[in-house]
């Protein structure tokens, strides 16, 4: 044989064996199964302790089988010590094997078995086997939905599995799992859980701001106040970020329409919160949304509906911009008042002087006109010094 010839006869020789083992496992693993299949409970646990001839990642279709069996006498389990033993071996072979196949499988054993030390073990397997696997993740989001619902209504859960639960979708990281996580941090089981919950859900792979502002948004709108102030309140982002998050709540809940009496004041709430954070950091890019803002709580303050502080502070908010815009909408509310005045109707002095001083503020020449008329009606003299100083801003 030649020198040439030796690597193609070497390289040939691996592929057969290769084939062969292949085949080999798969008789044994089909050996195993059709034995299983065959066998009372008792010769079903015997092949589990002695399936020793393959891998356990070659024993997953095995093991899988095994807990579609245990799954079959589901009601049987708490007090079959056999069953007891092959959903054990089978859990612990899945997760060693790394069998993503059984995921699904593992998770109808832990919704059908109840008891605490078996579910955390399928959950600590699912977090290693059931990454990508969409159904899983959807299940346990609902699962954990529903112990915190259960938790505000007076139930307590088992704080180890729920700690388990969560550990499994931080290890499984999908997205999905942002809103449930910041619910659970919201609903105050405990101060562990709560932890764990945030450092799940800072663990995901996505964009804090974007998923914070869709899972605020989406909520409804009574239920959107606690989770916006979590995140307005959340230390490790920085005031521009919270400014974006704020915007965009308030961009959306000033263009929501709401009939009921409890949604309308959960409403108000929100867009009070949202606008609280921008009076303190300046976002040009909230000017949009502040302007709806104070058109609504100026109708609201008009019928009695809420206090003069709101208003004051959809005035700051909209100084803040630095944008004509809201330049422009206090000019013209500041021609109302004028007006107001003009007919012997004089507004309230504190308003009067936030409008002036917040045209000067933002610094834009469009408020001249609205600003000069100040000063030739019959206001109190710290209004019209007031807007003498404006006027001097707006020229500048």
């Amino acid at each position: 044989m030649t020198r040439r010839a030796m690597p193609v006869v070497l390289c040939l020789l691996m592929v057969i064996a290769t084939t062969v083992s292949a085949q080999d496992t798969d008789r044994t693993l089909r050996a195993y199964r059709d034995r299983f299949r065959d066998a009372s409970v008792e010769g079903k646990l015997q092949i589990l302790r002695t399936a020793d001839q393959l891998t356990p990642a070659q024993l997953g279709p095995l093991y899988n089988q095994a807990l579609q069996f245990v799954l079959t006498s589901v009601a049987d389990l708490p007090t079959n010590t056999a069953l007891q033993e092959i959903a054990s071996i089978s859990v612990e072979g899945i997760d060693e094997g790394g069998y993503s196949a059984a995921a699904n499988t593992l998770w109808s054993l832990f919704r059908e078995h109840g008891d605490n030390t078996s579910r955390i073990r399928v959950l600590n397997t699912l977090a290693n086997v059931a990454t990508g696997n969409r159904q899983v993740v959807v299940d346990i989001n609902a699962w954990l939905q529903t112990q915190t619902s259960l938790w505000r209504g007076g139930t307590a859960p088992d704080l180890q599995v729920l700690r388990a639960a969560i550990q499994a979708v931080a290890a499984l990281g999908d997205p999905s799992s942002f809103p449930v996580l910041l619910d659970i941090q919201l609903a105050q089981i405990s101060a562990a859980i709560s932890a764990e919950a945030r450092a799940a859900m800072l663990g995901l792979d996505l964009d804090y701001k974007s998923a914070a502002i869709q899972t605020i948004n989406a909520r409804p709108v009574a239920d959107r106040l606690p989770a916006l102030d979590y995140v307005l309140s959340d230390g490790d982002l920085s005031m521009q970020d919270r400014a974006e998050i704020a915007t965009a709540v308030l961009a959306a809940t000033t263009r929501e329409a709401v009939r009921a009496p409890t949604d309308v004041e959960a409403q108000r709430q929100v867009r009070y919160r949202a606008t609280a954070t921008l009076v303190e950091e300046p976002y040009p890019a909230a000017s949009a949304a502040l302007i709806r803002h104070f058109n609504a709580t100026f109708a609201d303050y008009d019928r009695g509906m809420t206090t003069r502080t709101w208003v004051l502070e959809a005035i700051a908010a909209l100084g803040n911009t630095g944008t004509v815009d809201a330049a422009r909408r206090l000019a013209t509310f500041l021609d109302l008042l004028n007006n107001y005045t003009e007919n012997d109707r004089p507004y309230d002095t504190q308003i009067m002087l936030a409008v002036i001083t917040n045209l000067g503020r933002l610094g834009h020449f469009e408020a001249y006109d609205a600003l000069f008329y100040v000063t030739l009606l019959n206001y109190p003299t710290r209004v019209r010094d007031a807007a003498r100083e404006a006027i001097d801003a707006v020229r500048r």
